[in-house]
């Protein structure tokens, strides 16, 4: 909420969003919201840039082991991952990776768009393993 507010491009833009939709209620249904782009983009943005975890998340490796990018990685492992850490990377989100900005979810298509996807799934306990 606070990077709503605090961003009158992306309240109006939300706003405006949301009266095409001509949905009159206060809470607008999943069903509705799905469709809205915007709304969506803004939801992932705001999971992004405060992922509602904190501390290292961890996964462990199945009892085979696994390889990954090349390399085997033994069975009973445990992989760390910092949420805050992946949600800031510039690789991933670009040079504006610290700013809240919505527009990154509609500006990309295809192979970028699923890597940011897999990438927001993590906080969820998604992912490999």
């Amino acid at each position: 909420m606070l990077h709503i507010i605090t961003n009158p491009l992306v309240y109006s833009t939300l706003r405006a969003e949301i009266s095409k939709s001509h949905f009159s209620e206060s809470i607008i249904p999943d069903s509705i919201g799905r469709d809205l782009p915007y709304l969506q983009a803004v939801m992932k943005e705001g999971l992004r840039i405060f992922p509602p975890v904190a501390g290292l998340m961890s996964k462990q490796v199945p009892p085979q082991g696994d390889t990954w990018k090349g390399k085997f990685i033994p069975g009973g492992t445990k992989i760390g991952y910092c949420a805050w850490g992946i949600f800031r990377r510039e690789d991933i989100w670009g040079s504006d990776a610290g700013e809240f900005r919505p527009e990154r979810w509609l500006e990309i298509k295809g192979e970028k768009l699923k890597e940011m996807e897999n990438a927001l799934e993590l906080i969820f306990g998604y992912g490999r393993w």
